[in-house]
């Protein structure tokens, strides 16, 4: 019986440390996500109009994985969101990536073609306020043949904005 006893005092004693040190490892990853992450999280929080809250990585899972952390809490893996949700998040790493960039080297023009065809037009214009943002930084360069984004890339950028019409 004593030995029963000390068993399950080492039992407990070695399973609450080591959910302390998951808590632990978990909170540190948290807090100390790279800034392209955090950044590309923010973007996407936007894009998805808070639909997603931010980026997670899936340390646990093999590989590794990125996942959208819902407004519920709930976590998506990539390949659980629909293809506009999709698009919306590599629209979210690509922006992120080169806003990094931007800080450590030369400007360079952004060229986006079509970028919003899986968009509705609610998420539309917030990814047109997002290259409006890039905007402050670099040129951003909006090749599209939907002429009924033009009163939405107005708005955005000002009526000021070059349209050209081919």
């Amino acid at each position: 019986l004593a030995k029963m006893a000390d068993a399950a005092e080492r039992y407990i004693k070695v399973h609450t440390a080591s959910r302390l040190l998951k808590w632990a490892i978990d909170r540190y990853r948290e807090t100390r996500q790279g800034p392209m992450l955090g950044r590309a999280g923010a973007i996407f929080a936007a894009l998805t109009l808070g639909s997603f809250q931010k980026l997670s990585v899936d340390f646990d899972s093999d590989p590794v994985s990125l996942q959208g952390l819902r407004a519920d809490g709930r976590l998506v893996p990539i390949g659980g969101m629909s293809d506009g949700t999709r698009d919306q998040l590599y629209l979210a790493l690509r922006l992120a990536a080169l806003e990094l960039h931007l800080t450590q080297g030369h400007a360079m023009p952004f060229i986006a073609d079509d970028l919003f065809i899986n968009y509705d037009d609610r998420r539309a214009k917030a990814g047109l306020e997002a290259l409006a943002t890039l905007s402050e930084h670099t040129q951003v360069i909006f090749l599209s043949h939907h002429d009924h984004l033009v009163p939405t890339v107005q708005a955005v950028f000002g009526r000021e904005v070059n349209v050209v019409v081919l």
